[in-house]
């Protein structure tokens, strides 16, 4: 029976709220403590007490007293490189929440704590980890596809006020310190999906395809810095293009959907309730089913699960690792200054404590369906004229 491995968690609010019920009912790892500024936030605080989990207030402190075979890091985007160098420098493993980091000029410091520690670094795009997709991605490397022809997503997320301040850093360009964030729909919420189309098309199980041409249009309905609506182009250096219709300002949910049309098949998936089937639809008329893939639970542990058996299998990859998480470091970077446009006044209506753009929901689905430019499409919507910004 292999060894329990020891786990340390950076961040227990948020995002690693997930992580954390997960690991307190697993009898396979040994959680030798955690790291948060504000522990008694937590759902699970008591509960830390009761089993007398060392809680710490920082990573230094932690590693001051214990080691552990895996660090995960549910910090915010602009702490993370700091949170996993430390790890790696302590001779830790990481999993680190997506994105990698907001800034691609930490990518010279990652990749030497990797290399000067000997240890991986894997990043928590889900879909990356699945087995549904990983069986696409092999297949997609086989030639089964043929060649890639276009790739389409879109999902639809509302998000109301609470959202958007949940923190001092959701929906800002820089940290209060400075330190880049940009945390948008592309970059936080829906990132996952826009990865993968990314994850799809890389050449290697742990790559993503490199990036020739990126074009979008971004809007905000909300009352933050970056954009909660996107309609994001892609073409690759294969010379594949990628569309990515994104928003948290509809009235209802959509999705996630995507489209991958290759040579010989068509890859589809629709969410419904949190979870849909992966179909590859041939020319010739066969059809393969690949499985499931769901937006919460399942993929979300999968990466979870693949770090604790690499660990216990001295394995020394992982599927999305720090290299493969930066194909969409470089892409967010291409907005950084890309102007945000305004909806329309009269478009904007509030529905209890969320902001919602009337039409914007049916206006996406049409973009998806032919693959348009919101720019074209939502041209009595915009302000185009407007440049003031909302802040």
């Amino acid at each position: 029976m292999a060894n329990n491995v020891s786990i340390l968690m950076v961040g227990i609010n948020g995002y690693g709220d997930v992580y954390l019920q997960a690991l307190l009912k697993r009898t396979d790892v040994n959680l030798a403590g955690v790291v948060e500024i504000a522990p008694e936030r937590s759902r699970f605080f008591s509960k830390l007490q009761a089993e007398r989990i060392p809680i710490y207030s920082t990573l230094s402190a932690f590693y001051e007293e214990q080691q552990a075979d895996l660090a995960i890091v549910c910090t915010p985007i602009h702490l993370h490189t700091m949170h996993v160098v430390e790890a790696l420098k302590h001779n830790s493993c990481v999993l680190c929440e997506k994105p990698l980091t907001g800034d691609s000029a930490d990518f010279s410091v990652l990749d030497k704590a990797v290399d000067d520690s000997g240890n991986w670094v894997a990043v928590g795009f889900n879909w990356s980890f699945s087995e549904t997709m990983q069986a696409v991605k092999r297949d997609r490397m086989r030639g089964v596809f043929g060649k890639a022809k276009q790739l389409r997503t879109l999902v639809a997320w509302p998000r109301n006020d609470g959202y958007f301040n949940r923190s001092n850093w959701a929906g800002k360009r820089y940290a209060p310190e400075g330190k880049a964030v940009f945390d948008s729909i592309a970059n936080n919420a829906a990132a996952h999906f826009l990865h993968n189309m990314l994850y799809v098309l890389g050449n290697e199980i742990d790559s993503c395809a490199a990036i020739e041409h990126v074009d979008a249009d971004l809007y905000k309905a909300n009352n933050i810095e970056t954009f909660d609506t996107c309609a994001i182009r892609v073409k690759t250096t294969a010379e594949t293009n990628l569309f990515f219709y994104a928003s948290h300002a509809t009235d209802e949910e959509v999705g996630p959907l995507f489209d991958y049309e290759f040579e010989h098949a068509t890859v589809t998936y629709a969410c419904q309730n949190d979870t849909g089937k992966v179909i590859a639809s041939f020319r010739d008329g066969t059809k393969k089913e690949y499985g499931t893939l769901d937006v919460n639970q399942k993929e979300a542990l999968a990466k979870l699960d693949w770090c604790i058996e690499s660990i216990q299998n001295n394995q020394v990859a992982v599927p999305c690792s720090h290299e493969t998480a930066k194909a969409h470091v470089q892409l967010i970077e291409r907005f950084r200054e890309w102007p945000v446009k305004l909806f329309d006044d009269n478009r904007l209506f509030r529905l209890n404590d969320q902001v919602i753009v009337k039409g914007l929901r049916e206006q996406l689905v049409e973009c998806y369906d032919g693959s348009a430019h919101l720019g074209e499409e939502f041209a009595p919507l915009v302000q185009v004229e407007k440049k003031a910004k909302r802040q």
